[in-house]
């Protein structure tokens, strides 16, 4: 049957506009929307936060993926009427109840907009063909990663990310005995810091290789299936890896070989040699992916959809509506924004005498960005050591930071930090600055333990364990050791008050 005699055969068996499909279709719809309305708001905010040029590269793409769905709108055989096929119910389901376990036990509202985009993709698939819906699975898997890549390089995950590459490095590094101890997004050696910041991570690479993948796909006409999302996988892994070698080999030569000189050179080189060498191998791992075929539409490849008996389609009807009231009315979880109130009366022991300490304007201007944030700055003294400290207590990990990072900013160059019980309660990191001449210690306390890792403290908060952090940054005016008698009594003196206050 050619392509003209399907559609005449088509025309001539209109979809049925009936009251009931209008209200099936509506109310299918209206509770999907109603239920995702959390991440369409968090969709909304990302949006926001992109930048022009990135703009214009989204809604290009949206152009023309809507170009391409009229192009080839017969394929699709959209229709009014639902039929509540299992394979998209059972997409759109799956992704809302990930959503939920998302929302109660992971605080990432990006990871639900994902698991959201998918499950609309799911619900698309009851009003059009399903053999077209499902050709159209790995391009959805596809937008789903370029939504996460968008969400790593322009949200706060991106930190994260980086943070996470700094810890690769740092365990490709203990292999030749470089001793190196990440916090957040940098790298700290016996020689000096490393950055890997947003340049250096190579988020770019990966976003900008993710969408030559995909427009090589396209020009070449590649068939979206099973081979061709592996290789799309393949690809970013090889980006990632790419990433990961170029900045392991820039702080060898740096920090460990003294060519600093050289690594500045090699630097922009190592960066398009790894994406060009990518670009070429993800080419040739495509010649192993089918192209689409050229044959001509007919009944047997986007016929008609498959009608069900009225019966039959009320009951998944009235079944599927329930399961969405059902999803709907399951509670979010309490977004915890506050602090303990006897924090803001926090009490030093009497041996510690305290000073407060106006914040700074932008230290001001950056705490009062988060809603709940408590921070108190202040001169102490305590028996024979003194000097200053700064406690941040936090329902949010993008309120604090890792304080080495201050240290540095302010003058102060790192000789070596290392991660050590300081008292029998505290454990945390210790530093020396200057050849020795001052010393500063932190950590990060929760009502039920302290850790001296900015990521544990971060992944214990979006786990939903322990909601509120409180930071602590103590830097001494004289050079004092971490098991100085004062020093720990001191330490022992200031975790108690805090843990006092936040219980």
């Amino acid at each position: 049957m050619t392509s003209n005699s399907f559609l005449t055969q088509h025309d001539t068996q209109p979809t049925r506009f009936s009251p009931l499909n209008w209200g099936v279709s509506g109310a299918v719809v209206i509770l999907w929307v109603y239920f995702g309305f959390p991440e369409l708001k968090g969709f909304a905010h990302l949006i926001q936060t992109l930048s022009s040029f990135n703009l214009i590269l989204l809604a290009g793409a949206v152009t023309v993926l809507l170009i391409q769905c009229l192009r080839n709108r017969e394929h699709w055989n959209l229709s009014i009427e639902p039929t509540f096929s299992r394979f998209p119910l059972v997409m759109m389901f799956g992704a809302a109840i990930a959503s939920i376990l998302s929302r109660w036990f992971l605080d990432l509202e990006q990871l639900s907009i994902i698991w959201f985009v998918i499950g609309t993709y799911g619900l698309m698939g009851l009003f059009c063909h399903s053999r077209a819906w499902k050709r159209g699975i790995p391009f959805m898997g596809a937008f789903a990663i370029l939504v996460l890549l968008m969400a790593l390089e322009f949200t706060d995950l991106g930190h994260l990310a980086r943070t996470s590459i700094a810890e690769i490095v740092e365990l490709l590094l203990k292999p030749f005995g470089v001793t190196a101890i990440t916090s957040e997004d940098i790298l700290v050696l016996s020689t000096g810091i490393a950055f890997v910041d947003i340049p250096c991570s190579g988020f770019k690479n990966i976003e900008i290789g993710s969408l030559f993948f995909i427009a090589a796909s396209l020009l070449e006409r590649k068939q979206m299936g099973r081979r061709w999302f592996l290789v799309g996988l393949a690809n970013v892994a090889l980006l990632i890896t790419a990433n990961v070698g170029r900045i392991l080999v820039i702080v060898v030569l740096t920090f460990v070989m003294q060519q600093r000189t050289i690594a500045e050179i090699l630097h922009v080189p190592l960066g398009l040699f790894g994406f060009i060498t990518v670009c070429l191998v993800t080419l040739q791992l495509l010649r192993i992916v089918p192209r689409q075929g050229s044959a001509t539409v007919t009944a047997s490849s986007t016929g008609q959809r498959r009608s069900q008996p009225p019966a039959i389609r009320f009951r998944h009807a009235a079944l599927s509506m329930s399961l969405l009231i059902g999803l709907v009315l399951i509670p979010h979880p309490a977004i915890n924004t506050t602090i303990p109130a006897t924090f803001r009366a926090l009490q030093w022991p009497t041996p510690m005498h305290t000073q407060a300490i106006e914040l700074s304007d932008f230290e001001q201007t950056f705490f009062a960005r988060y809603p709940g944030v408590e921070a108190q700055k202040q001169r102490f003294a305590f028996n024979d050591i003194a000097g200053s400290m700064i406690v941040v207590a936090s329902p949010t990990w993008q309120a604090h930071h890792a304080p080495e990072l201050c240290f540095s900013s302010s003058g102060l160059e790192i000789d070596q930090m290392q991660k050590q019980s300081l008292t029998s309660h505290v454990t945390g990191r210790w530093l020396s600055f200057n050849h020795g001449q001052r010393q500063a210690t932190y950590w990060f306390q929760s009502p039920q333990r302290t850790t001296d890792h900015y990521l544990d403290r971060v992944w214990s908060e979006i786990t939903r364990h322990d909601p509120t952090w409180t930071m602590v940054s103590i830097l001494f005016d004289q050079p004092v050791t971490s098991d100085n008698a004062d020093v720990q009594a001191m330490l022992d003196e200031v975790h108690g008050a805090i843990a006092a206050a936040m219980t």
